[in-house]
């Protein structure tokens, strides 16, 4: 099973490179080096956490999303808050950067080896490589899935313990590529080329999507999805009131 001929080993060699080249170029897209961007991560208020009796400042305006998990790193309801001055908030369960980069690493090279096994099957004429291809698809797969999966959940827990989750403030101003529907941006597109056109049709009129900072100094992709096209065109349209562009 792995005794190739040269010839065999430079094209399998060739393409295992190519496709996690690839891969790995892209992730790095997705992680770029801190630039002192504005940003503050705290412990959500009640109202961004969705306490009952909770209510909003004179002038602000709340609507409740579902964020997509993208380099933001929120997963699951979330809340974002536009207060008067042109402030925004976002809240909801929150994975931490390591643990978010480790699950984005470990799902994507496990991917960029299919091609690998699949080459290899055809020029060993294997068929035992063909499983070993469906299995790395399957354990890609799972390891989205779990992750994704268990992220939420982990919130909510931090929520029972902690009484809030994650919040990310941010000013109006800060906010860059501004739009609705273009969830996938800076690698990200590459990474889950396989969902793509799946997710793409949920979030073509719902997902409200910019480029923000995260807390940490850094400017990272939201998307956050509303729960009707009417209620994703009026956050839209009030952040690039508030300065968003």
């Amino acid at each position: 099973m792995f005794q190739l001929e040269l010839w065999q080993w430079l094209v399998v060699g060739a393409v295992a490179l190519a496709s996690v080249g690839v891969m790995s170029a892209a992730i790095l897209r997705m992680f770029p080096a801190a630039g002192g961007d504005i940003g503050t991560a705290r412990p959500s208020t009640p109202l961004e956490s969705g306490y009952y009796g909770a209510t909003a400042e004179p002038g602000a305006s709340v609507f409740d999303v579902w964020s997509y998990r993208v380099q933001a790193r929120y997963a699951g309801r979330a809340r974002i808050v536009v207060a008067d001055d042109g402030t925004v908030s976002v809240a909801a369960p929150r994975v931490g950067p390591t643990i978010y980069r480790i699950w984005i690493w470990l799902q994507t090279l496990t991917l960029a080896l299919v091609p690998a096994a699949l080459v290899w099957a055809v020029v060993k004429l294997d068929w035992r490589m063909l499983l070993v291809a469906l299995g790395l698809l399957v354990l890609s797969t799972g390891v989205m899935g779990i992750g994704a999966g268990i992220w939420p959940g982990a919130g909510e827990v931090k929520m029972v313990a902690e009484g809030s989750f994650e919040a990310t403030e941010f000013p109006a101003s800060a906010i860059a590529d501004l739009g609705i529907g273009k969830w996938a941006t800076d690698g990200m597109q590459v990474v889950l080329f396989h969902y793509k056109p799946m997710i793409d049709q949920l979030a073509k009129e719902n997902a409200v999507t910019f480029a923000a900072p995260d807390g940490s100094g850094h400017r990272v992709r939201y998307a956050l999805h509303c729960y009707s096209k009417e209620d994703a065109a009026a956050l839209e349209a009030l952040l690039r009131e508030k300065g968003a562009r």
